[in-house]
């Protein structure tokens, strides 16, 4: 980070509040409950990822090799909650949906809306 002039999330704060809400909310339905919240972040983790992959393949080499690292650890641990529960039941797509949809926000809050205009930049591409 220091090489880069980059700072630490100024608003980790939101990971731990939001991460906290989500796993006690999601925890309530028990082990199911847990993995469809662990597949439905990752899923939305891995998004976010690939879109910041694109952007430092060209920006930045040997940081798009370090996210893409960290790619790999997220899929897997995509791979490990997708594999305990049904993810085409009723259940697991609305809370998913829920748990997608709050993590995209938290992504929001987190990065200031910089994950917008990303997105938005990648698009123009």
């Amino acid at each position: 980070m220091p090489t880069r002039a980059a700072k630490p999330c100024r608003m980790m704060f939101v990971w731990s509040f939001g991460g906290a809400v989500l796993g006690a909310l999601t925890a309530v339905f028990g082990r199911t409950g847990i993995y469809v919240c662990t597949a439905a972040v990752e899923r939305t983790v891995h998004r976010h990822l690939v879109e910041q992959i694109a952007f430092l393949d060209e920006a930045d080499p040997p940081l798009s090799k370090i996210v893409r690292d960290i790619l790999v650890e997220e899929d897997a641990h995509l791979a490990h909650a997708e594999a305990r529960h049904n993810p085409n039941g009723l259940f697991a797509r609305s809370l998913g949906a829920l748990v997608s949809g709050a993590t995209e926000a938290l992504i929001f809050l987190s990065t200031r809306g910089d994950s917008l205009s990303l997105k938005g930049a990648m698009a123009a591409r």
